[in-house]
């Protein structure tokens, strides 16, 4: 078969104990996708630059700007999933999703979310509201962003309406 080619976009990326998240830059508040670190299931080298996230449904590739920097995130994601996998008896409260656990979430649900197009599915888990492309994917796990509400406030708007302030940005 033909090997896949590609369109890639420039994202800063960034990684910590629990999410693999990327942004359109490294001035965003808020991912364009977020990655449970606990969902991935392996790393792998794909050739010149290019590594493959691969979670239990879905294989993320990134092509990062140069084999150095590829091993580099290659070592790094392999030994956080790693320590997750020896940490996950301890583990309580991730995301409302992680392993089949929906019903951690306090309430979920389709909203309307000014400047997208679609229904997005939100779930509030503890002190995040985590935003899905939809129920599959929440399912999944992996979603577009989480705010936190401990810099948030609510304030209702009409019959239907709210807003949630935050420092960096106003979700309607």
């Amino acid at each position: 078969s033909l090997p896949r080619s590609y369109i890639y976009q420039k994202r800063w990326v960034k990684l910590d104990a629990d999410y693999l998240r990327y942004f359109d830059s490294e001035k965003d508040a808020y991912s364009k996708r977020f990655i449970p670190v606990s969902s991935i299931s392996r790393v792998a080298s794909v050739g010149d630059q290019k590594f493959e996230v691969i979670t239990n449904n879905r294989n993320f590739v990134f092509r990062a700007e140069s084999d150095a920097d590829r091993n580099e995130w290659i070592r790094t994601l392999q030994q956080i999933t790693e320590e997750r996998k020896s940490k996950a008896l301890e583990r309580t409260l991730m995301s409302p999703t992680i392993n089949g656990a929906a019903d951690l979430a306090n309430k979920s649900g389709f909203l309307e979310l000014r400047g997208f197009k679609h229904k997005l599915f939100v779930a509030v888990a503890g002190d995040k509201v985590f935003l899905y492309k939809n129920a599959e994917d929440y399912r999944l796990g992996i979603g577009i962003t989480y705010i936190e509400m401990n810099v948030g406030n609510v304030k209702e708007l009409d019959r239907r309406g709210f807003d949630l302030t935050t420092p960096y940005r106003i979700f309607r």
